[in-house]
């Protein structure tokens, strides 16, 4: 078969089998150094989602495509594999190649996705020497790179200097303000972008009730739950969880209680924050009883949902449930994580038992943060540290 023909062929693939048999077929025609052909068998493997087949392909390559280089960077990016995309765009930096408006979105997508602002910085400096600081997808994801990692302030820098403004740049700002703490510049820029006629998105307008619920607005809060009625989020079970938790937080739990009877397809999220709302109003037994009912429904908890519990218990002074809960994780196959601890400790020290919270620690199979060693030490202040 000569090269024009298993090309011919390539350009017929329909279904990752016919993919594989041209891939055998290039080792037989001797092809298999050939670049340009096994740009096109990487290509297809990532089409047809067989991204490590398709990076064992690209390895082969000489000269990989920049398309090639793009969509790797893109698929590593979109699955949630962050460490693999930056290590991929770094390689192709230093391999030499420029990347482009189509690479940069996702090198910074990837940066958010870690949290890491310093290389963030670093993809901002490569994408300005690219003469890509004027693309409108290329600051859209600039601005959630800021805002996730926690840099507001650069985040409206980038945002201020756009000429074109799209949905996802105006939710980068709203959700980054709202996840960082400044509750009145999130409904701020929500108003303006719905009065100059950008229509909001769900996480909008869930950021939006989470800075009504941390303002205690409930006013506002109010306002939001009908402008969520009359657009029809009504029916999305996590924005109905978001107005359950705005209206519990400020104070109204008999409210949110009725809403979330109203709420048709509870899952987790939503009855796990239904028992923490019980829980940071000091009801601890109606939160017990909700934890209960949840299980009875056939809701399975996660690692949160105990998390929500043990923070009740905790709240409520209820020891021994709060051990028998912890307990009761293994059953449910969690492996409790570093604020499940977390919770357990600070139940420990309020309940005066000092000793038996350190040991804890010091068994615990992860490094405790400073919230948790927090928690000991405030309780060695109130027990003298004599339990």
């Amino acid at each position: 078969m000569s090269k024009l023909v298993l090309t011919s062929c390539l350009q017929k693939c329909s279904s990752l089998n016919t993919v594989k048999k041209s891939h055998a077929k290039i080792f037989v025609c001797g092809l298999q150094n050939d670049n340009n052909i096994l740009n096109q068998i990487a290509i297809f493997y990532v089409q047809f989602k067989k991204l490590d087949t398709a990076r064992l392909v690209f390895e082969y390559i000489s000269n990989p495509s920049s398309y090639l280089w793009n969509i790797l960077i893109r698929e590593y990016a979109t699955q949630g594999n962050f460490r693999q995309s930056l290590a991929l765009y770094a390689k192709m930096m230093q391999n030499g190649f420029k990347p482009d408006k189509f690479a940069f979105p996702f090198a910074l997508k990837s940066c958010a996705g870690l949290a890491n602002l310093q290389i963030g910085k670093l993809v901002h400096q490569h994408l300005v020497c690219c003469g890509c600081d004027y693309d409108v997808f290329v600051n859209a994801a600039l601005v959630n790179m800021y805002a996730k990692c926690g840099n507001v302030e650069d985040a409206r820098v980038v945002f201020d200097k756009m000429s074109v403004r799209d949905l996802v740049s105006w939710t980068s700002m709203i959700s980054g303000y709202a996840q960082n703490g400044y509750n009145s510049e999130t409904l701020s820029f929500f108003y303006l972008m719905r009065d100059l006629g950008v229509k909001p998105n769900r996480v909008s307008v869930l950021s939006a009730l989470l800075a009504c619920g941390n303002l205690g607005a409930s006013r506002k809060g109010e306002w939001f739950h009908s402008y969520v009625i009359h657009t029809g989020f009504e029916s999305d079970v996590l924005v109905a969880t978001a107005v359950m938790d705005m209206y519990a937080k400020c104070g109204s739990l008999d409210l949110a209680h009725k809403l979330f009877d109203q709420t048709e397809g509870k899952d987790v999220v939503c009855w796990s924050a239904m028992i923490a709302s019980y829980g940071f109003h000091g009801q601890g037994r109606t939160a017990i009883d909700l934890f209960d009912n949840m299980v009875k429904a056939g809701v399975g908890p996660n690692d949160i949902t105990f998390t929500c519990i043990l923070s009740a218990c905790s709240h409520s002074g209820l020891l021994e449930e709060g051990k028998r809960y912890f307990e009761a994780m293994k059953g449910f196959g969690i492996v409790p994580k570093l604020n499940n601890y977390s919770c357990m400790v600070d139940l420990l020290g309020r309940a005066g038992q000092v000793s038996e919270a350190e040991k804890l620690i010091e068994n615990m199979p992860m490094e405790p943060d400073a919230s948790l060693w927090g928690s000991l030490l405030g309780a060695c202040r109130i027990y003298d540290g004599k339990k």
